[in-house]
């Protein structure tokens, strides 16, 4: 049964999300029939106008089930297969707020550095946080849920970069990632998810292990990361495997003893 849109939800937040809303398929030349009638933007506008004092409320709650670990830790537990839906989701919450700037999926740019001794870059554990906690919210039953984890997904969005990286190139479990948020919410975003090429599969942070010529990088298709862990167009110290699900450093030697995982 669908909720019925409490009188208050059609106050001024709503009505500029409406006109907003009406304004981008205008743009894009889409009647109504094409995509939502005023009548459907109504409902699915007040539904999560409704529905995010619920996905504070499970934030709140999530967090203050988080596992008292440091950021290493918050990142190993979240990525063992073993870790309950529930725990997973409580953990990556608390490794988002250790990470990200306030918080803030959007602010992914501001994040650099890496994890000692283990040399894991924190740039791409801060994807791993975002990714694992929408995966574990999706698991929930609770009315919240999907969208905190939408919020989350659209915030790595609203970067350029971090959408360029994560999402138009990005792991296996993006596809339903997406597609349980579009059919738990019904709410897309404007101009949708971020579409491109699968490549490997989630976690996107591995500890960096032996070495690998420059040459062979590019041969190989290779991203190179900077001294900071963040992904670089050009050259690097260290090159990631996306397809392997490895990282290596860079030398100028040959490629001798390098370690292939397959």
């Amino acid at each position: 049964m669908k909720r019925m849109i409490k009188g208050q939800a059609a106050g001024p937040i709503l009505a500029l999300a409406l006109i907003f809303a009406a304004a981008f398929f205008l743009a894009l030349d889409m009647t109504p029939a094409e995509a939502w009638t005023y009548e459907e933007l109504v409902e699915v506008y007040g539904t999560k106008e409704e529905s995010m004092p619920e996905a504070r409320e499970l934030k709140e709650a999530l967090l203050s089930e988080a596992g008292e670990l440091d950021g290493l830790g918050l990142w190993r537990s979240i990525i063992d297969s073993s870790t309950p839906h529930r725990k997973r989701a409580a953990n990556a919450l608390k490794l988002i707020e250790i990470l990200f700037p306030q918080g803030d999926t959007s602010r992914w740019e501001e994040v650099s550095g890496f994890w000692y001794p283990a040399l894991i870059p924190r740039p791409l554990a801060a994807f791993d946080a975002v990714y694992y906690a929408a995966m574990g919210l999706l698991e929930l039953d609770e009315p919240g849920a999907p969208w905190l984890a939408r919020e989350l997904m659209s915030g790595l969005r609203r970067s350029s970069r971090s959408a360029h990286i994560a999402m138009r190139e990005a792991p296996a479990e993006y596809a339903p990632i997406v597609a349980g948020l579009d059919e738990r919410t019904g709410l897309s975003p404007m101009g949708g998810w971020p579409s491109g090429e699968l490549v490997g599969s989630l976690p996107f942070a591995r500890p960096v292990r032996f070495s690998i010529s420059a040459d062979w990088a590019l041969v190989m298709g290779m991203t190179f990361l900077d001294n900071s862990g963040v992904p670089t167009s050009g050259m690097g110290p260290y090159a990631w495997d996306r397809k392997r699900g490895a990282i290596y450093r860079v030398t100028d030697g040959s490629d001798d003893g390098v370690w292939w995982r397959r």
